[in-house]
């Protein structure tokens, strides 16, 4: 299982989730600063953010992350943050 957070609430709500290092975790551009990524990875979670924000709302944009995730992590199941 994959954990993709487009922003920073919802990194935060599965944040006891991504602290056990179980997952690795992928964040939009927008959701951490380069020093709490640093802080993640020297808990030695695999987390890997986007170089650009991800717009939640937008399909494409989602589209895109979910297709370089999958090249990175075939056959894996991705759990992504969304809203009704």
């Amino acid at each position: 299982m994959i954990i993709f957070a487009v922003t920073k609430e919802g990194f935060r709500e599965l944040e006891p989730v991504i602290k056990t290092g179980k997952y690795p975790v992928w964040v939009g551009g927008n959701v951490l600063s380069e020093s709490e990524l640093g802080r993640y990875r020297e808990m030695d979670i695999d987390i890997t953010n986007f170089s650009y924000e991800i717009d939640p709302a937008n399909d494409e944009e989602l589209d895109g992350a979910l297709a370089t995730i999958a090249e990175h992590h075939p056959e894996e199941r991705v759990w992504l943050e969304c809203r009704p």
